[in-house]
């Protein structure tokens, strides 16, 4: 791990552009926990430096993607991809970060490491609820954005043969319970195609193991444009 930032040097709320392995990375404060996470948007792979920060959630500022800090999993589309989260310890004489183990991002907590200064280190704690779904509360394996994901990229625009996620459209995902809520959009509000999409939508994600109900939100707000595409898709359609 390396020393980012001394024991003081952020208030709640504050953040510091770091370099963990040279890699550019964000640490942040939310309360009295410390995170860090990769400063990239993984839709478009703009700094994600100035994005406001609300609850755990960390917001590009260029077409409004979400990341749970703790994580680095995608909350909101059109990011559909992680971005790497790093391992934080508050130690002596300073905080450090560094890669966390595979799947088990950590952040440091002050109150942790004022209960333990003779290890001058801050325990390391780590979430498993998928962004965006809900906790059974009763051991049971939840549904995973990944999983919703993947089932969605099953839905071909038959205009532009070109998945929905790539396309981008799809703008938000929420599920919990058994119940799974999407809202999308269309390349535009008179699109043939449309009633086709969100058919096909709720039958793949209906298929989906624990799934019993789907329902799918169209919005036109904001209007779908060709920049929300992943690179894959651009290069399918010949967009450079």
């Amino acid at each position: 791990m390396e020393r980012v930032a001394s024991l003081d040097e952020l208030q709640p709320g504050g953040r510091k552009s770091i370099l963990i392995d040279d890699t550019p990375a964000l640490l942040l404060r939310i309360g009295d926990q410390y995170f860090a996470v990769e400063d990239v948007c993984s839709h478009d792979g703009q700094p994600l430096t100035d994005g406001p920060v609300t609850g755990f959630e960390i917001t590009c500022p260029r077409h409004g993607a979400r990341f749970d800090v703790r994580t680095g999993r995608p909350t909101r589309m059109p990011a559909t991809e992680a971005i790497p989260a790093y391992a934080v310890e508050l130690r002596g004489d300073g905080i450090y970060a560094g890669p966390a183990e595979a799947g088990n991002p950590g952040a440091a907590s002050i109150a942790a490491a004022r209960s333990q200064p003779e290890a001058a280190a801050a325990a390391v704690s780590s979430t498993g609820v998928s962004a965006g779904g809900a906790s059974t509360g009763n051991g049971a394996a939840e549904l995973e954005d990944s999983e919703i994901i993947e089932a969605l990229r099953q839905v071909i625009d038959p205009e532009l043969m070109i998945n929905i996620i790539d396309l981008g459209l799809v703008y938000a995902i929420n599920h919990g319970e058994g119940k799974v809520q999407i809202d999308m959009t269309l390349t535009s509000p008179a699109c043939p195609a449309g009633p086709q999409l969100v058919q096909q939508s709720k039958m793949v994600l209906e298929r989906l193991p624990g799934v019993t109900e789907a329902q799918i939100k169209l919005v036109m707000s904001p209007p779908w444009t060709p920049d929300r595409m992943t690179d894959e898709a651009r290069d399918q359609l010949g967009i450079f």
